[in-house]
């Protein structure tokens, strides 16, 4: 498919409660999930920027994805301990101006095929691009720093409301994306059952 004019990031400046390690480095075909990621965006983006936590997370991260070669760069959070919000608003604001594919890392795949779906509405002027109940396998503009910076000088950290105040434009995922976007690694058995398929 090739690259498309955009940049890429990863949400990954998340505690990983529920999993009780790290979900970024959790080993998917003796590789980090982190790397695996950042190898499909990197063949469809520009450019890609991990979102991480704190500059502790990015020592981690860094060192991890230097040994195999990655080339990325990090965006910190500006506020710590708001969830999602706030390392959308650290990615967002890092980017060239435009459109930026925003996934979670706890994602383990990527669709190119949604992508491709998701990047024939370019042109529709929304702020956020998304699939159908899914708000991080999505295009966000980077103009939404600003809204998303008001939302966390507000304290309100809920990702659904924020798209509710945005121009956003939702796209039903066809072929393989529906069950792309549906998996998540959020728990020990999320990943031992993706492992085990």
């Amino acid at each position: 498919m090739g690259k498309h004019r955009i940049n890429g990031l990863i949400l990954a400046g998340g505690l990983s409660t529920r999993m009780g390690t790290d979900k970024a480095l959790l080993p998917i075909e003796g590789k980090p999930l982190l790397y695996r990621l950042v190898e499909q965006l990197s063949a469809l983006t520009q450019h890609v920027i991990i979102s991480v936590g704190s500059s502790e997370r990015e020592a981690l991260y860094r060192e991890s994805l230097e040994e195999r070669g990655g080339t990325v760069s990090f965006a910190l959070d500006h506020a710590q301990g708001c969830g999602p919000l706030s390392g959308l608003h650290a990615g967002l604001s890092a980017a060239a101006e435009g459109y930026v594919f925003v996934m979670a890392c706890d994602m383990p795949e990527l669709s190119e095929e949604l992508l491709a779906q998701l990047m024939a509405h370019i042109d529709s002027g929304a702020d956020v691009i998304h699939a159908d109940g899914q708000p991080f396998h999505a295009l966000y503009h980077t103009r939404t720093a600003t809204q998303i910076a008001a939302a966390l000088d507000a304290q309100d950290y809920r990702v659904m409301r924020l798209l509710s105040r945005l121009h956003t434009l939702v796209v039903s995922p066809s072929g393989n994306g529906r069950e792309i976007v549906a998996t998540n690694l959020n728990t020990p058995d999320d990943y031992n059952k993706y492992i085990g398929k």
